[in-house]
């Protein structure tokens, strides 16, 4: 799969323009979960994702090693949440004036967004661990 990023990456540095939309397909889920998870919020998220994918674009030409790119583009995304969360801190209150309800109603909540991801992240390496199996398959006949 790499290679073919790398492959990707080097039309668009040639000025194909078009070939950056099959990495966007490629990792767009995945940096939208890994935003979410990080700033928990979904539209702050999406705006996050669109930032990433911008500043990927943009900077393309540094990347040195055109195999990474999945890896960098992460670490893209995981600055951008970063810096979000600096401007944006949570609000502090203090527990003595949160109802029980409020807070039973945030763990349960984040609970379930946990159990989510985690179901998300098997289901994903179940449909990698079918497509590795299709393809020794293949390469076997």
């Amino acid at each position: 799969m790499e290679r073919k990023d790398a492959e990707l990456i080097q039309r668009i540095l040639e000025g194909d323009q078009d070939a950056f939309t099959p990495l966007v397909n490629k990792y767009q889920k995945g940096v939208h979960a890994l935003a979410w998870r990080k700033v928990g919020d979904f539209h702050i998220a999406q705006e996050i994702t669109q930032d990433a994918f911008l500043k990927a674009y943009q900077k393309l030409g540094t990347l040195k090693s055109y195999e990474s790119f999945g890896g960098w583009l992460y670490v893209i995304a995981s600055n951008l949440c970063l810096d979000w969360l600096r401007k944006n801190p949570p609000p502090e209150q203090s527990l003595e004036v949160t109802e029980a309800s409020e807070v039973n109603q945030v763990s349960y909540s984040r609970y379930i967004a946990g159990k989510q991801a985690a179901e998300a992240d098997e289901a994903r390496r179940e449909v990698v661990k079918k497509l590795l199996q299709n393809c020794l398959r293949a390469n076997a006949q």
